[in-house]
């Protein structure tokens, strides 16, 4: 079993674009992944939210969006921080342009959408690099996720808990699934990390 820090992450990403792949080769291997994964767990298709922060941890969520559409999957898509994306999420937020089946939804409809009720709920706000207390629109936001309907899914750790330490805020999302992304995380194997991540799997993506 490996496990890494966050910043051991980073090295190994690193190493394997020096070595020949992509960053954006490493994030659709890491959707893709998530989304086979979820898909054989659930194969009859219904309603998802995909909740994305700016950054690549909401890109590996936008790539879900765009194979679980392809299977018949309706599919919401919140931008929690914005919608001032970094390159590799914007690519593929562009790759979703024309793809039926996909909704961008703000934070005013949210509250009406949940009510309806969603079979997955997908969160990509931030990953490996969080530490510290979640903004405050961030953790009303968790607190509203974790008090609603359906199978919650957190890509590579549930937003609100250190990756390396396992503190957690509060209003950490609590999620009964986490795909974790190469190698488990210590906050993926630590007791008081456990109860937010619940069952963890991890996905190979191409890094060593």
């Amino acid at each position: 079993m490996k496990v890494y820090t966050a910043t051991q992450m980073r090295e190994r990403e690193q190493a394997a674009v020096d070595k020949g792949t992509s960053f954006d080769q490493l994030m659709e291997n890491a959707g893709s992944s998530a989304a086979r994964d979820l898909m054989q767990r659930h194969p009859q298709a219904g309603r998802a939210l995909i909740v994305c922060g700016k950054g690549n941890n909401g890109g590996d969520g936008l790539v879900m969006a765009r194979y679980m559409q392809a299977q018949g999957w309706h599919i919401d898509i919140l931008f929690s921080l914005g919608e001032n994306l970094s390159p590799l999420a914007q690519t593929n937020r562009e790759r979703l342009n024309g793809l039926p089946h996909i909704e961008l939804i703000s934070a005013q409809e949210l509250e009406g959408r949940l009510k309806k009720g969603y079979d997955i709920i997908i969160e990509g706000i931030f990953g490996t690099g969080f530490s510290g207390a979640l903004q405050t629109e961030i953790a009303a936001l968790c607190r509203q996720l974790n008090h609603s309907d359906g199978l919650k899914v957190a890509l590579d750790i549930p937003t609100g808990l250190n990756c390396d330490t396992a503190e957690a805020d509060p209003d950490t999302f609590r999620a009964d699934l986490t795909y974790t992304f190469a190698a488990y995380k210590p906050a993926h194997l630590s007791e008081s990390g456990k109860p937010y991540c619940q069952e963890t799997v991890c996905l190979p993506i191409g890094i060593d």
